[in-house]
């Protein structure tokens, strides 16, 4: 079975953003040195295209964009998500739109934004501009409008649709006041919290947290205006839909780390219309679009970091979530209506990419010699007692494990893979007192790891822990201490071990090149532990000394 494709018409804004990390913003008359620096295309109008189109909708966009290089990539970003530009202007008598991003980065990996636009042609929109849409609005299940282009855009545009009887959605953001006549022609008003305080004039957020009875109050009055539908995004406290009769909440969706709240809104909005569209419920469309948002948060970018209706669905089974809408979005996605898959595959290798390389780098950077001489003195020593070499891990660092005891065994340092569950029964007899076992594992604090170096311990051996937190059980716990420590994975959720297998691997690495390099392993012994293959034959200028 196959569902029916939503179409969504988006009138709105392009912006291409200027993204500044920074530890701490500075104030005023201050400068501080910044951490990095990069762009990425937005706009509420096309993150929110672009995102509804990722999961799975047919969405036109209209808009404008200045005759310049940023116009054409935040033009291209667009098509190449399958949103049709059809009706995107080109204007030689403005820049394109620009939104200077401060990011000031958080203990614990999260940050906190402050966003500057500069609206550029994005306010040249006219009205007349948009009157082509008379004539072709009714072919469309819902209206998406925001507030960075001008007003009397979005009152004709609600015009058009409210003859046809298409419902519209407006995001007021940046907040302004929105008239008595266009708040009566909206089905569903979408604003943050601090826009709806703006709005109403009620404090919903008290010391962090959300007021509830303030929220239905400000929610209550934006109905009494006239707005039929009210959904409220809430930061960390989720998120809230109303229809004048009853009100839903969603709990923030805590199971990633979040990274960059920029475009969490427009992610939200294209979440939610999309599943509305689709036929899901209110309550529905706002759990679904909350995971929508949850996934672009733990990333960097505003569209580079919007997900598809794949992601959304596997973070949804990820947390066995009895979500009802489920079978409607699978059957969706089944369909082939769920985005481009050349550019999904396109977008997750750059992402990759993009988070994979200065991991690694910041990985070799981190390593010193002063670490690897004391990993290297209790393998020394332990030699020196009869003692032998293991390496253990859980899960991944497993195979990693296995990987290092045969480097290890072939460059000189006899090594044996140590099974990580096992150990606790009976591996752990292959271990004699005056061994050393290098112990792998990314967090350091697994219990089935304690387990085993506790059952190490007992068995009179020394351990090596290899981790990425220095603070971790393991690290205390371990006579040397090797760091491999990445901020991110590089795939999406952020959960599989990717980074943190090569920065293990890399550190474990340069253990055997500090082993073997003191050894002075010469090419004939190597021959001799690795005959096989390409690698066991001598090149010519080695094979003076004979074998």
């Amino acid at each position: 079975m196959t569902v029916r494709r939503p179409r969504l018409l988006v009138v709105g804004s392009f912006v291409m953003d200027l993204i500044v990390s920074v530890q701490t913003l500075p104030n005023s008359g201050e400068t501080r040195l910044g951490q990095t620096f990069s762009t990425a295309p937005g706009g509420k109008g096309a993150n929110q295209a672009i995102q509804a189109a990722r999961l799975g909708a047919s969405v036109s966009l209209v808009g404008r964009v200045g005759d310049d290089e940023f116009g054409r990539r935040l033009v291209a970003s667009a098509r190449e998500a399958g949103v049709s530009v059809e009706h995107v202007a080109v204007d030689s008598t403005q820049a394109s739109a620009i939104g200077n991003v401060l990011l000031e980065m958080e203990e614990g990996g999260g940050s906190r934004n402050r966003i500057v636009v500069v609206p550029g042609a994005n306010m040249a929109i006219q009205p007349a501009d948009v009157d082509f849409l008379v004539e072709e609005i009714g072919g469309y299940d819902m209206v998406l409008l925001q507030n960075e282009i001008p007003l009397e855009v979005n009152l004709r545009v609600a015009e058009y649709a409210e003859m046809a009887g298409v419902p519209v959605m407006l995001n007021p953001a940046p907040a302004a006041d929105i008239p008595q006549i266009l708040l009566e022609k909206l089905d569903y008003l979408a604003p943050n919290e601090h826009e709806l305080e703006a709005m109403t004039g009620v404090r919903v957020k008290m010391d962090h947290r959300i007021d509830r009875p303030a929220l239905e109050r400000a929610i209550r009055q934006l109905h009494e205006r006239g707005v039929r539908n009210v959904v409220v995004t809430l930061g960390n406290g989720g998120a809230a839909v109303s229809d004048g009769k009853e009100i839903f909440y969603s709990p923030c969706i805590d199971v990633v780390r979040p990274v960059d709240p920029t475009a969490a809104g427009d992610s939200f909005i294209g979440g939610f219309a999309m599943a509305v569209c689709l036929g899901l419920s209110k309550r529905e469309a706002l759990e679904f679009a909350n995971y929508t948002a949850t996934l672009t948060v733990s990333r960097m970018g505003a569209q580079p970091s919007l997900p598809d209706l794949r992601e959304v669905l596997e973070l949804l089974d990820c947390e066995g979530d009895t979500f009802v809408g489920r079978e409607k979005l699978r059957q969706m996605l089944c369909s082939g209506n769920a985005g481009v898959i050349q550019t999904r595959t396109q977008e997750a290798l750059e992402r990759f990419k993009s988070i994979s390389r200065p991991e690694v780098d910041a990985c070799i950077d981190a390593i010193r010699s002063t670490d690897y001489e004391s990993a290297a003195r209790l393998i020394w020593k332990a030699q020196a007692n009869g003692g032998r070499v293991h390496v253990t891990g859980i899960g991944k660092p497993a195979h990693i494990a296995g990987y290092m005891a045969s480097l290890l065994s072939s460059t000189g340092t006899p090594a044996y893979f140590l099974h990580g569950t096992e150990a606790v029964h009976g591996s752990c007899g292959q271990l004699m007192p005056n061994d050393v076992v290098i112990c792998i594992s990314n967090s350091g604090e697994t219990e089935e790891m304690k387990a085993t170096v506790r059952a190490i311990r007992n068995n009179g051996c020394s351990v090596i822990g290899v981790t990425g937190n220095s603070e971790s059980w393991l690290a205390k716990q371990s006579d040397a201490h090797l760091f491999a420590g990445v901020e991110q994975e590089g795939g999406p959720l952020n959960r599989a071990p990717r980074s943190s297998i090569l920065a293990e691997t890399l550190v474990l690495q340069g253990l055997s090149i500090v082993l073997q390099a003191q050894r002075g392993i010469t090419a004939h012994e190597y021959v001799r532990w690795h005959p096989g293959g390409t690698l066991g034959t001598l090149r010519a200028d080695e094979m003076k000394d004979g074998v």
